[in-house]
């Protein structure tokens, strides 16, 4: 039962991001304050352990996994001593107001990723929501594929506020936003990436997005045929995004130059048409 169970939660979270999105491309305007929304937390559990790499045990043995946050561990700290007082803080501060605490998670839907960790939002017992609190301080990044559209929205948002505040992970050069030329040693990372799309173009169901006039050099973000149906209208709209300014994150891999794949609508962020 116990595997059937995380089958039937790993399923649902992969039947979520499939078809519940928001917009074709992702957010339209990460500058503009979303609407207020509610975050919904009804479940009351119990915190007994906090893991170096800032994950939650709970009282049954569950392992919790912040949603929607790429957090910096001690294994980044091993490689960029900058980041360690980072680190410090981040796990003082989930030590001060999580450790040994009772905190809210939503009851349902409930979903597992690969390691079998819930995926959850969390709020601390006085109500503040825990991701929320992280990215106002910089404390951590966003990755898109590990929360739902509708928390996303405000993520996002704040994200940019510290981001232009140059708060906590925003001050180091590691962490910048980087320009979509000179990516060639950035590759096998997660990276958050700026630039104005050139050129569009579908070759037998895969979309393309080039920034660069030689696609097999420059950087490209490509939407394969079997993720499409995640984005409204198959991301077909994609192809009409030739000189939109675009903010889009992920893992950056080496195929005919620099290129990140799209998985959801809100890894793409359009910031202005040029």
């Amino acid at each position: 039962m116990p595997k059937l169970k995380a089958f039937i939660s790993r399923f649902l979270f992969f039947f979520l991001f499939q078809y519940s999105w928001l917009s074709f491309d992702g957010i339209s305007s990460a500058q503009q304050a979303p609407a207020h929304l509610t975050l919904t937390l009804d479940k009351l559990v119990q915190v007994t352990e906090i893991t170096a790499d800032h994950q939650l045990i709970l009282a049954d043995g569950t392992t919790v996994k912040l949603a929607g946050l790429l957090l910096p561990t001690q294994q980044d700290c091993g490689r960029l001593k900058v980041v360690c007082p980072l680190v410090e803080r981040l796990s003082h501060y989930l030590q001060t107001i999580l450790f040994n605490q009772q905190i809210y998670i939503a009851s349902s839907p409930q979903y597992f990723d690969r390691g079998d960790r819930l995926l959850a939002q969390v709020k601390n017992k006085e109500g503040n929501w825990v991701q929320k609190e992280i990215l106002e301080q910089g404390l951590g990044r966003i990755i898109t594929t590990t929360a739902r559209p509708t928390d996303l929205v405000q993520m996002l948002y704040v994200e940019n506020q510290a981001r232009q505040a140059q708060r906590g992970i925003w001050r180091l050069r590691a962490f910048q936003v980087l320009p979509t030329n000179n990516l060639n040693d950035k590759t096998d990372r997660f990276q958050i990436i700026e630039g104005t799309i050139k050129k569009t173009a579908e070759v037998r169901g895969t979309i393309y997005l080039n920034f660069g006039k030689d696609w097999r050099t420059d950087f490209t973000i490509k939407l394969e045929k079997n993720h499409r149906v995640a984005f409204a209208n198959k991301g077909k709209d994609l192809l009409q995004t030739a000189g939109h300014k675009v903010r889009i994150r992920g893992w950056l891999f080496w195929e005919n130059g620099p290129m990140i794949s799209l998985y959801t609508p809100e890894q793409l962020e359009h910031l202005s048409i040029e």
